[in-house]
């Protein structure tokens, strides 16, 4: 035991005496183990201070650890680069039985998780106390690897290098939503290996659970587990022999993920668990970072959607890009591992085929065919169909994790049958959608610039900005569309001098004997009321900008319908502003080309008021 270790004895003043034959009943404990890894005294110091735990949860029941979600989130705090929020994650430690002998059944399995401590306490490393401490960028102090996960400037180690059949864990409870059914994280870990049997070894148990119960496959390191093992034959740990901590094997920064596709509207519950050898004689510990990041870069390998080389409608192709996992043999020479894609065709949330790629030792892409007619139990009037990829790594004979992309039932792309498209749209198909959807966007906005001229053919009206004119034979040569803008979704909006809002250009045909042939705006330009440009920021660049400047093409406008029917077509712009002064400003649109029987071109102007921050 480490002369440090000495906080480890707790004060019995808050608790109750021990029992007057207590060391006695240990002794005849201890004299039962065949082999015990520690003397009598570090035995008792351990028998004691477990005895006053448990003595202090019953005088007390709300200490014992139990999965409470309270306003955890399931990414919050998950970048871990400067706390460890205890609004976010939940902490338990205590200790675990030695189980019975076994070379098959995994660590862990003795622990009860009802008789754990609550609470985040955190500690040096060479503290029994420390359970979960926050860590900044450095270096292991036993096997040099870093602290913190590439990049990143914090993370939380569970555990300590304190021997005593310990264990501690850090817990996120929340409710699974399409959105985040995969959760990526990087994990170190830090184990003695003292050579017991495999439920005797100090152990990380990465533990998914709904309602209680484990939730099957959510989480797997290999070979479908979801506990790794000190194991020297794991060709990602390296090993290491100390002379005050004799041998150790560890385990570099890896990304990891949890697939909780199969409770979306459940809540769950994600425990690290960290655990010592169960004879009591050495330690483990872990680190946790990156909780809801991405595995780039990580030496497990990683996979990712390849989008831009992907189509996405009729005959074509899905591409993935990866890394392969890579690690150094017993010799220290560098070995590369393999990859093997499984990618799942699913409608209406069914799964509808697989197609398997070979096993890829080389490259960094992979792309699968798609012909979505020959897809077997395909239903073409559903339109689409999406596409999960899962990806299953593995090195040296060791299977390793697996890494989705895209989560059942979803997809990708949240909603159904929404992934690929079975057939491609035409360009006309893609105009007839959009003009629907610009039309329904455009028609909730409620706030109107105001026109400094109006263009209707009863332009004795009383103007309001928009195009609800009366419908009139044209009466040359005054032939003019008539434009509106109207942007905000409430009456309460205000166009601010810091804002990205969108406006809508809205050019109605007013005239029932008229067409507007090929309209376009050439330029959108903004200037103070004068006419003089506006102020510039110091990098030269305009406080108020319009985006797009133009030019804005809307196509062929026939005549209008009838009284408050005009024919109108939309388009979008961004009215972009950055420290600009509160003021009334001119909105002109230039180079308004169209044709009736011959070009003409028009000009119209609106006042942008802006109101300050």
């Amino acid at each position: 035991m480490n002369p440090d270790e000495s906080d480890r004895k707790e004060s019995a003043e808050a608790t109750p005496p021990l029992p007057v034959d207590f060391e006695k009943t240990a002794k005849q404990r201890f004299d039962t183990l065949t082999k015990p890894e520690v003397s009598f005294p570090d035995y008792l110091e351990q028998e004691t201070n477990e005895f006053r735990r448990q003595r202090a949860l019953e005088q007390n029941p709300a200490l014992r650890y139990q999965a409470a979600p309270g306003q955890m989130t399931p990414c919050g705090n998950g970048d871990l680069e400067k706390t460890l929020d205890p609004s976010e994650w939940q902490g338990a430690f205590g200790t675990f039985a030695q189980p019975p002998p076994s070379t098959t059944t995994p660590p862990g399995q003795t622990i009860a998780f009802g008789t754990l401590t609550t609470g985040i306490v955190s500690g040096p490393i060479t503290a029994f106390t420390a359970h979960q401490t926050w860590v900044g960028a450095g270096t292991d102090p036993n096997v040099g690897i870093p602290t913190t996960a590439q990049g990143s400037t914090g993370a939380v180690r569970i555990g300590n290098a304190v021997n005593g059949r310990g264990c501690e864990l850090l817990s996120k409870t929340f409710v699974v939503t399409p959105a985040l059914s995969t959760i990526t994280f990087w994990y170190a870990v830090v184990f003695q290996d003292p050579g017991h049997q495999r439920s005797h070894q100090p152990f990380f148990w990465v533990r998914v659970t709904a309602a209680g119960l484990i939730v099957p496959g959510a989480f797997d390191f290999g070979s479908g587990s979801d506990i790794l093992v000190a194991d020297s034959t794991n060709p990602f740990f390296q090993a290491k022999v100390s002379p005050t901590q004799g041998k150790l094997v560890y385990k570099d920064w890896s990304c990891a993920q949890i697939d909780l596709s199969t409770q979306i509207g459940k809540q769950v519950t994600i425990e690290f668990v960290t655990g010592d050898c169960a004879q009591g004689g050495h330690w483990g510990y872990a680190y946790i970072d990156s909780f809801c990041g991405d595995c780039k870069g990580s030496p497990t390998g990683n996979i990712t959607y390849n989008c831009e080389a992907s189509s996405h409608c009729g005959t074509g192709r899905l591409c993935f890009d990866y890394s392969l996992p890579v690690a150094k043999d017993a010799a220290g020479n560098p070995i590369t591992g393999s990859l093997v894609i499984t990618l799942g065709i699913y409608q209406n949330g069914a799964l509808l085929t697989q197609i398997v790629s070979p096993s890829l030792t080389t490259g960094t892409s992979y792309c699968f065919n798609i012909s979505p007619g020959a897809i077997a139990g395909i239903n073409t009037a559903l339109g689409g169909f999406d596409f999960v990829a899962t990806g299953a790594f593995a090195i040296a004979g060791t299977q390793l994790g697996h890494i989705k992309v895209g989560a059942a039932p979803d997809g990708i792309t949240p909603g159904l049958n929404n992934d690929y498209q079975i057939a491609c749209k035409t360009c006309e198909d893609i105009k007839r959608d959009q003009e629907a959807y610009l039309a329904h966007q455009c028609a909730n906005k409620v706030n109107l610039l105001r026109r400094t001229s109006c263009n209707c053919p009863d332009s004795g009206a009383p103007d309001k900005g928009d195009c609800h004119c009366e419908c009139s034979a044209v009466k040359l040569p005054e032939i003019k569309p008539c434009i509106s803008i109207a942007w905000g979704d409430s009456k309460c909006d205000c166009l601010d001098t810091d804002d990205v809002e969108i406006l809508c250009i809205t050019v109605c045909n007013c005239y029932s004997n008229v067409t507007f042939g090929n309209l376009s705006i050439g330029q959108i330009r903004i200037t103070d009321a004068a006419g003089k440009p506006v102020a510039v920021l110091p990098d030269g660049t305009p406080s108020v900008q319009m985006i797009p400047s133009g030019p804005i093409c809307f196509g062929d406008i026939g005549p209008c319908k009838g009284k408050d029917q005009p024919a109108c077509v939309s388009r979008e712009v961004v009215l972009y502003t950055r420290g600009a002064i509160g003021k009334d400003y001119r909105l002109s649109l230039e180079g308004v080309c169209f044709s009736v029987t011959f070009d003409y071109q028009a000009e119209q102007c609106f006042v942008v008021k802006l109101c300050q921050n």
